[in-house]
């Protein structure tokens, strides 16, 4: 193959890659290049690029048009939102945003389902490398086992984003755990395995909140086998609309309390500062956890050097013992040997110790960091939806200012469930606007019972987080602090070590020395 056959297949082949990290489908797409050239369809080299790209869009075309005639599939949407809210009356009331008097509003019930017990679990057992057949580029897929139900699936990398980005959107006051954004397309074991580190990390803190493993995208997730299916469960999802109201939101009552009390609006507001300031700290922590291990490098490297030069001093002295009849100093050349020795070790320790500082400082600190910018979401959110209902408000009650100065009732929009007479409304400027305008007071309504919401949701998920952050930071710093201690026993060893073979250094000399006396003497 030539040069410039090499680069046309490469360019081939990085398209479907892009493709299918696009979500193209790679088996029915390859059936469907082998239908329109039956005669070696399934080769690549046997499309020129440009035949290629209109044939993938060829496909796409039919797969949009078969999507189209397919109805809507209601089991996973009624799955989904599971228990349906009881119907509310709707009264236009004002409210009292800080308030001690709960609103309870019905809401979208989580029914407990295989996931819902505390002995259940999910845990990435391994990974593996696959390859896309026609598309030939191959990808990861990760061995997931959940326990006790013996579901084992297989999923990449993508579809933990899928999840994360499902959860997301359908429980945005809640706190999702952070996933780390793929930056490489290594196979590297190395690089593999911290993978899997990241993404357990992710299941076990969905694990922790009953509200997200209790769904069915999270149970689907962890137990659909067949491929085909948990993609058609993937669009579904993906197509349904996130909740906008208050009463399209998930909890595990089935009811949410829609009002707080003035101190937890103050609580959103500090705590809020606090999170944005910590970022600083955290970036701080993980800059000077990369300085620390570049200068345990530099040392462990220094510590080798100097092992070097008693291993060149050995081999001197060796070489000088190996010339001379007698008076051989292999007391020393043993020392020489030793002090060798003693320093390798040494450097070994002090490279365990670099691995140790990437692990337990920087990379959790940078999980940290990760799961820091989620709870920010929640706080972000809220605070487009206050800016949001101020100038809805702004604007609704300049436009009831303007139809209460003009009288005319029939242009006022009021309520149907209104009892009041035209005179009364005309004589009471608080009752006329509460009755007036009745969709976009409603709407008003709806967005100040999302204000109080998210508002209560921050107060309950960062106390989660709290708690939960606490346990982590304490049940990683017992481990860290264990490994150093058998780091200080290895050290403890090793100069205990040193100073048994230095010693027995100078006893062999002393009786070298002793036999070449008695040699001399006789």
């Amino acid at each position: 193959m030539s040069q410039n056959q090499q680069g046309d297949k490469a360019q081939k082949e990085q398209y479907l890659q892009d493709q299918v990290e696009k979500g193209l489908d790679a088996d029915l797409c390859a059936q469907f290049l082998v239908g329109l050239k039956p005669e070696g369809g399934d080769d690549i080299d046997n499309w020129d690029l440009s035949e290629l790209k209109a044939a993938i869009e060829q496909f796409k075309e039919s797969q949009k048009q078969a999507e189209e005639q397919q109805p809507n599939n209601s089991e996973d949407q009624s799955s989904l939102q599971q228990a349906q809210p009881q119907e509310q009356p709707q009264q236009n009331q004002q409210i009292n945003q800080q308030s001690n008097t709960p609103v309870l509003v019905n809401c979208y019930q989580i029914l407990p389902n295989e996931l819902s017990g505390e002995n259940v679990s999910a845990k990435i057992l391994t990974y593996k490398k696959e390859s896309a057949g026609f598309f030939s580029s191959s990808y990861i897929v990760f061995q997931i086992e959940t326990q006790p139900h013996g579901w084992v699936v297989f999923r990449r990398y993508s579809d933990f984003e899928w999840l994360r980005d499902s959860l997301q959107k359908f429980y945005p006051a809640f706190v999702v755990p952070p996933i780390h954004k793929k930056r490489s397309r290594s196979f590297e074991d190395s690089y593999l395995n911290k993978r899997v580190i990241f993404l357990q990390r992710f299941l076990n803190s969905i694990f922790k909140s009953y509200e997200l493993k209790s769904n069915i995208i999270v149970k689907n997730f962890l137990s659909l086998t067949q491929n085909n299916e948990f993609k058609k469960f993937q669009e579904s999802i993906t197509k349904s609309a996130p909740p906008q109201t208050v009463q399209r939101m998930f909890s595990k009552e089935g009811q949410v309390n829609c009002v707080a009390p003035g101190e937890l609006y103050q609580y959103a507001n500090q705590t809020q500062e606090y999170f944005y300031e910590i970022d600083g700290v955290y970036k701080k922590i993980r800059v000077l956890s990369k300085s620390l291990k570049e200068i345990q490098l530099q040392n462990s490297l220094k510590i080798y050097c100097v092992g070097e030069i008693f291993a060149s001093l050995f081999q001197h002295l060796n070489k000088l013992n190996q010339t001379l009849p007698t008076g051989q100093a292999q007391g020393l050349a043993a020392t020489f040997l030793n002090l060798n020795n003693t320093m390798i070790t040494w450097g070994n320790i002090i490279g365990k110790q670099i691995e140790q500082t990437e692990e337990y400082l920087n990379s959790f600190f940078k999980y940290q960091q990760h799961y820091n910018s989620c709870i920010k979401q929640i706080y972000e959110t809220r605070a487009v939806i206050t800016q949001d209902l101020e100038k809805f408000k702004s604007k609704l009650h300049y436009k009831k200012e303007r139809l209460f100065q003009l009288g005319d009732i029939s242009k006022w929009d009021l309520s149907k469930d209104i009892k009041l007479t035209p005179q009364e409304l005309q004589q009471n400027k608080k009752l006329a606007f509460q009755h007036m305008c009745d969709q976009e007071t409603k709407q008003e309504m709806g967005m100040e019972m999302l204000v109080g919401y998210y508002t209560n949701q921050i107060f309950s998920q960062t106390q989660q987080f709290f708690k939960q952050q606490q346990q982590e930071l304490v049940g990683h710093f017992i481990k860290f602090c264990q490994v150093q201690a058998f780091n200080i026993t290895d050290h403890h060893q090793l100069w205990a070590d040193a100073i048994t073979n230095l010693q027995n250094n100078l006893l062999v000399q002393k009786r070298q020395t002793q036999q070449v006396v008695v040699e001399s003497v006789g």
